[in-house]
């Protein structure tokens, strides 16, 4: 079997434990409605401060003197923007992976509550 985290945690997500009748269900909504709106918003918020650091880069070099100093900042932006995109991506995966897990688990059930005294 593969070491990986992931793997092994779906493989406990689908052992005996997971309920029979309810799980495809919300195995189904997962993959296919909770899981893409909280990745797309994740990558939304994650494009929009990228962008927006681009930009205010983008301000601060126009008035920039130096165009080897320009040259220099715009290539660490890149540098560390293909950083934060390798850090993303491993976010997302986590984000898939909690999605579908939590998606397979028991939902805790309320204790019975114990039958009321009788009044005397």
């Amino acid at each position: 079997m593969n070491d990986s985290a992931i793997f092994q945690g779906l493989a406990r997500a689908f052992s005996t434990g997971t309920p029979p009748m309810t799980w495809p269900f919300a195995i189904w909504k997962n993959c296919f409605f909770d899981c893409p709106m909280a990745v797309a918003s994740h990558m939304q918020q994650f494009v929009g401060r990228q962008m927006q650091e681009q930009v205010q880069l983008l301000g601060d070099l126009s008035r920039e003197q130096n165009p080897a100093a320009a040259v220099q900042r715009e290539a660490a932006f890149l540098q560390q923007s293909a950083l934060a995109w390798s850090n993303e991506m491993l976010e997302v995966a986590e984000l898939v992976q909690s999605r579908v897990l939590n998606a397979t688990q028991i939902e805790p059930t309320a204790e019975p509550q114990p039958p009321f005294a009788r009044a005397a």
